[in-house]
């Protein structure tokens, strides 16, 4: 392993942590939902909690310094005003720290330039001292095998996602709605202005880490674009590696400098190494779920050939349209197969092709698992998409909605092909609740699920089109 990989190991594997600057008084203040969620996720090391005005917090004593911390620290996590961020980094330094984290905004990225100093300042000292930075201007670490968290609702349990972001926000967002829909993570990282530790120093991590298969990023700009490049074409190479690119017109690279003070870059030159590198490279956040739900949940196929299948003539043409536009092939439902599905199966309100609309027969789970044995032992299917659209239903008729939810899922679980499922989501309180409710039942089962139409036909082409790529010879 090489000397990055040891020295962000044990970052994120810190012995003990010291949490700078939180506040005692206000248990709704911003800075104790990093307290909240190391004591949620039942951090086994010692906490620190440090406050000029000392106390207690839960139990716990509460330091008014640094200094007054027994023996060492490993790990801590800065919440101060930017003005002293500096002396707290030196507090750590002198305790052995090995890195600190601050969340802290108000550097950089404000383009002020007596802010711009104190950045430069925690730069110096990292180097003077050997004490990492990350951030500031970040959510910081979250990695699940050693309970460390930036927020006390994310998954405990440990998957092989890696993330690495510039932006807190959204590195909240993708743990959140990929945790929902069964995504797991190794380890994550929002870096924020990157004085120190950078994207660099991360992808090279992850990289290396045994545990992470996946390697997600959300960036804004890179720091050393030459350590870059040959990095990034390493990961994609070694690694499923997923990109999303922030920042990428005249507004959106304003955007950038005054979030994280970074350079954005050209976006056709990313496109561009990432059809050279075989990076999958999608526009926003919800696409970047909706690909890691498919490569955690759905085995590559190895062609295009989809078989449809759920309730609705109409929805189940539109679904159609929506796989067919985007390079996928529908097979015509064989005579030998259809006469299959008739031993079982009424006529009257199903459609018997591909798309099949299987309406008046989805409450009949017998029958509903004989189709999609029936059809996907077919060889001319790669994978299976199931779809419900509970919109489009009577409320009296709701009830149902289980039962047909419950049908498809046994359904699938006798099927010979990778099956992905749609549900479509709404704005209607009553369905919402009973669709969360029927998709969490799916994700419990290790099933890739989708809210959409569009979104599960695009998250199906990009990785089926990376799948591919991978098969062409080197050359």
């Amino acid at each position: 392993m090489s000397k990055i990989y040891d020295a962000l190991d044990a970052i994120f594997h810190p012995r003990n942590v010291a949490l700078v600057g939180i506040t005692t008084s206000n248990p709704h203040h911003w800075t104790r939902t990093f307290w909240s969620a190391m004591r949620e996720f039942e951090f086994k090391g010692p906490l620190y909690p440090v406050n000029p005005h000392g106390g207690e917090l839960n139990g716990y004593k509460v330091y008014q310094s640094v200094d007054a911390i027994p023996g060492t620290i490993d790990y801590a996590i800065g919440t101060v005003n930017a003005k002293i961020a500096p002396e707290i980094v030196k507090q750590c330094a002198a305790k052995g720290a090995k890195a600190i984290h601050f969340c802290t905004a108000g550097f950089a990225e404000t383009g002020q330039e007596d802010v711009k100093g104190l950045q430069d300042e925690l730069t110096r000292l990292a180097h003077e001292t050997g004490i990492r930075i990350l951030g500031p201007n970040c959510m910081g670490i979250y990695c699940p095998e050693s309970k460390v968290s930036f927020d006390p609702n994310f998954p405990k349990e440990s998957g092989h996602v890696g993330f690495i972001s510039q932006s807190g926000g959204n590195t909240d967002y993708v743990i959140m709605e990929a945790g929902w829909r069964g995504v797991r993570f190794s380890k994550v990282i929002s870096f924020g202005n990157a004085c120190d530790l950078n994207e660099c120093d991360f992808l090279e991590y992850m990289i290396e880490d045994p545990q992470t298969e996946i390697i997600a990023m959300y960036l804004e700009g890179v720091k050393d674009g030459k350590r870059f490049l040959p990095l990034f074409k390493k990961a994609a190479k070694e690694k499923t590696l997923v990109l999303v690119k922030g920042g990428c017109g005249e507004a959106g690279a304003r955007a950038t400098s005054t979030h994280t003070a970074s350079l954005a870059g050209n976006h056709a030159i990313w496109e561009t190494l990432c059809r050279q590198s075989n990076a999958i490279m999608v526009h926003n956040v919800e696409e970047m779920v909706d690909i890691l739900v498919t490569l955690s949940f759905i085995p590559d196929p190895g062609g295009r050939n989809a078989l449809l299948i759920g309730p609705g003539g109409g929805a189940s043409v539109l679904l159609t349209d929506e796989f067919e536009r985007r390079g996928f092939r529908l097979p015509r439902v064989t005579a030998d197969i259809r006469e299959k599905l008739m031993g079982f199966t009424q006529l009257a309100g199903n459609m018997l092709s591909n798309p099949v609309d299987y309406s008046q027969s989805m409450m009949d789970s017998g029958s509903l698992e004989k189709a999609v044995d029936v059809l996907t032992d077919w060889d001319e299917i790669d994978f299976c998409v199931g779809f419900m659209r509970p919109s489009q239903m009577p409320r009296e008729a709701f009830a149902a909605l289980f039962m047909w939810g419950d049908a498809l899922s046994h359904a699938y679980d006798v099927s010979h092909k990778p099956v992905a499922y749609i549900c479509e989501n709404g704005i209607i309180p009553d369905r919402q609740k009973v669709i969360f409710e029927l998709v969490q039942k799916m994700v419990a089962s290790k099933k890739a699920v989708y809210y959409s139409f569009p979104a599960a036909a695009e998250a199906l082409r990009m990785v089926v089109e990376y799948n591919e790529r991978r098969r062409l010879p080197k050359t």
